[in-house]
């Protein structure tokens, strides 16, 4: 009978929902639980074990690996990973396996890489400027995923520098952390679930979402005349995530672009796109599709889905949610032994 492997995760980001889908395949869970967070999953007791860490650069230690290793458990990443950094010594230093490609989460970090990867796929991509380039309006941002953490927009370049200083001054930006201006497309932004089996060959649609996010979709409950009179710099920080349907008419723009993203991935990342990951997009008025950023990993606008969408109902006929999608392929890998194509 085949061993089947547990499914291991951080509290926090996706957490509950790659545990429940993991509990939906038969797979034991193992819970790598940040200081203070225990009483929360302890409330849902979807984790068969928790191991309790300070951070999530705790992964790091010998005596953390060495559990994880010890329960045969496969570490499924999500955002946090991605906003704690340290990501080559994650790479070279994190023993156990890794559901997906752990190579690619540092060209999601990096700007000018995710830019580069972004083009190599073929995808309609915003222009990146410098500060003394902006000539139109642009979004400027941080690196790493951090959910919106001290972006804003700017007009030009002296509206940039007024509204750096001011942001710096509310300390939601450092000194010390790298910039990047890319021109900012008016249109309505949304955020395909893909997943990438290498099992089955294909690219799956999920999900879709829209994002909330502080202070600029609160902005709305202010009237215009006070928005002016505050003078307010808003910023982008991702509160929650909204379900969206697509038209169907964009949905043939949304596979090429998820099957463009997976083929440059594959020249440029190997072993390349396995599992899940997100094309953040922006819809304009003509209905063009612009992909300012890219997640390699499941995306916290998953957790809308967890009885499954309107998408993954068309592919499944019982409730597929992102973290259950990941369990059954990891699963269907070890029966066939074929864990090494899903895990890095």
């Amino acid at each position: 009978m085949t061993r089947l492997p547990s499914v291991a995760t951080v509290s926090s980001h996706s957490a509950l929902q790659i545990l429940k889908g993991a509990k939906d395949e038969g797979l034991k869970t193992v819970l790598l639980c940040l200081k203070g967070r225990r009483e929360l999953y302890e409330r849902y007791g979807l984790a068969d074990v928790i191991i309790d860490i300070e951070s999530v650069e705790d992964l790091l230690k010998r005596e953390v690996q060495r559990k994880i290793l010890g329960m045969d458990a496969v570490l499924i990443p999500h955002g946090t990973l991605i906003s704690g950094g340290r990501l080559e010594e994650f790479e070279r230093g994190f023993e156990p396996k890794v559901f997906g490609n752990r190579y690619i989460f540092r060209w999601e970090y990096d700007r000018g890489m995710k830019d580069r990867l972004m083009k190599e796929a073929g995808l309609n991509v915003p222009k990146r400027l410098e500060p003394s380039q902006i000539d139109r309006p642009v979004i400027v941002k941080l690196p790493g995923a951090e959910g919106g953490r001290g972006y804003f927009i700017a007009k030009d370049t002296r509206d940039f520098e007024d509204k750096l200083k001011r942001v710096s001054g509310r300390k939601l930006i450092s000194g010390e952390e790298e910039i990047f201006i890319q021109e900012y497309i008016v249109g309505v932004t949304v955020y395909p679930h893909y997943f990438h089996s290498p099992l089955l060959g294909r690219t799956e649609l999920l999900g879709c979402d829209r994002r909330y996010e502080s202070s600029i979709d609160g902005l709305g409950r202010i009237g215009a005349k006070d928005q002016l009179d505050l003078n307010l710099v808003p910023t982008f920080r991702v509160i929650g995530n909204i379900p969206i349907v697509l038209r169907e008419s964009l949905l043939m723009e949304v596979f090429r672009s998820g099957d463009g993203f997976v083929s440059a991935a594959s020249r440029l990342v190997p072993p390349g796109m396995i599992g899940p990951f997100c094309l953040e997009m922006i819809c304009d008025e003509e209905g063009k599709l612009y992909t300012f950023e890219f997640s390699g990993r499941i995306v916290a606008g998953t957790n809308l889905f967890v009885s499954g969408s309107p998408y993954s109902d068309l592919l499944y006929e019982v409730p597929m949610s992102m973290g259950r999608r990941v369990a059954r392929e990891l699963r269907c890998a070890a029966e066939s032994g074929d864990l090494d194509k899903v895990t890095s």
